[in-house]
């Protein structure tokens, strides 16, 4: 198995390891990051880490993914949201909060994002698109979910709105995504104008397919 001494460890013992790695490969590019730091952070010896994991970029990548599943996490649904802005809002406000939870999480797939070491840059594309897959078939849902929510004037192809309104909702959002990419924080501190735009277009959207 895998990291099998590793998985052995306590929750604790494993919680401590990990949030070393996290906050270093936050901070720096992976070819700058040091495991001395890692280790002396979390107080293990270089050795012991390296027996938990072979090699600092088996380490970097059992980060990696253990941040990204923590950010993609599915958030309970509000049973009690019926509005279409608020079923699309609550869902983003549960991503926003995530992010804001796992700080060190979010700032390693930011970072991790830009990261161009030749070391990890497939890998870590096709870990990336593992998990862009899932979060586009979880906003595909939460769509449909609020569109059912509306009336539409005709039959609407409900495939094609689905994937008309993530483009919009993408589109709004990579905008911001590049404008605050080295400066993350920044993009959750401007959430309610991220919000308050993504409404302005989404409105033009369906103005010509809602009855009003």
């Amino acid at each position: 198995m895998a990291f099998e001494a590793f998985e052995k460890l306590s929750a604790d013992k494993k919680e401590l390891i990990l949030s070393a790695g996290m906050k270093e490969f936050s901070q720096k590019p992976y070819k700058e990051a040091s495991t001395d730091s890692i280790t002396k952070a979390c107080g293990i010896s270089k050795g012991l880490l390296f027996h938990y994991f072979g090699s600092k970029k088996a380490f970097y990548f059992y980060c990696l993914e253990s941040a990204m599943e923590k950010l993609t996490a599915q958030a309970q649904s509000k049973e009690e949201v019926n509005d279409f802005y608020d079923i699309l809002f609550s869902s983003m406000d549960q991503k926003f909060a995530l992010c804001i939870h796992y700080y060190d999480e979010m700032h390693m797939v930011n970072m991790a994002s830009r990261d161009a070491a030749t070391e990890i840059v497939q890998q870590k594309a096709e870990m990336m698109q593992k998990y862009a897959i899932q979060i586009k078939m979880k906003s595909a849902e939460t769509i449909r979910r609020a569109l059912q929510t509306l009336h539409f004037k005709h039959d609407e192809n409900l495939q094609m709105t689905v994937e008309g309104i993530s483009l919009y909702i993408n589109a709004v959002l990579n905008k911001y995504l590049i404008q605050y990419q080295t400066t993350p924080d920044a993009f959750f501190q401007n959430r309610d104008a991220i919000k308050s735009e993504m409404k302005q277009y989404l409105d033009m959207m369906l103005f010509g397919i809602c009855q009003k």
